[in-house]
């Protein structure tokens, strides 16, 4: 201990005289093993997360090199895929096209789309769906469910074109310009047989 220190020491403990220095010097040096335990027990787990987050990393950039998980297919409430169709991310082939509308259509937009449909030569089949449409037959699906059934009104459920194409070839270039349109919300390809609903959808 240096001289200073000591001096210091003595003269604060020595005024008490219950004081026993040769104790708090025994207590001081425990103290003092205490804290560098504690900072070497610091040490090694600030290491431990460094080589954790190291590892994250390394992980990380591992799974960012594999293929990407196949994204879960996103239908609006009231629709299901139907049974008979499969559906695969970025599918470059399908059969059936469903194209909701976004909310709050406008009557322009709408026939636009309509029209444009109408005079594509790709479009074998189309059927057209309402909200109110698509909400009666929501009501309909779920008629034992009389809560749920009034949680929902017809502006919830987005109208739909369902289309078959003549050639499933021509999805990606279809899908692409019709994304382009405004008051599309989404499009979704299915590959069905011809005796599934238009569309891939229910």
């Amino acid at each position: 201990m240096n001289a200073n220190l000591r001096d210091q020491f003595d003269r604060a403990v020595g005024d008490d005289p219950g004081a026993d220095v040769g104790a708090m010097a025994a207590a001081a040096v425990v103290a003092g093993g205490r804290i560098r335990r504690r900072r070497r027990l610091t040490a090694v787990a600030g290491a431990a997360t460094v080589v954790v987050m190291g590892l994250g990393v390394v992980a990380g950039v591992n799974f960012q090199t594999r293929e990407p998980a196949e994204p879960a297919v996103t239908v609006p409430m009231g629709f299901s895929l139907a049974q008979d169709c499969n559906y695969r991310s970025e599918e470059k082939r399908a059969t059936d096209v469903a194209i909701f509308g976004k909310t709050g259509i406008t009557g322009r937009d709408r026939a636009a789309i309509r029209d444009a449909l109408g005079a594509d030569g790709r479009v074998k089949e189309m059927v057209y769906e309402s909200n109110q449409e698509a909400y009666e037959r929501f009501v309909g699906l779920w008629k034992d469910s009389p809560e749920f059934v009034k949680s929902v009104t017809p502006e919830s459920l987005p109208e739909s074109f369902r289309v078959r194409l003549k050639d499933a070839r021509e999805f990606r270039s279809f899908r692409a310009e019709y994304a382009k349109m405004a008051g599309v919300q989404d499009i979704i390809g299915n590959v069905c047989p011809p005796s599934a609903p238009v569309g891939g959808i229910k």
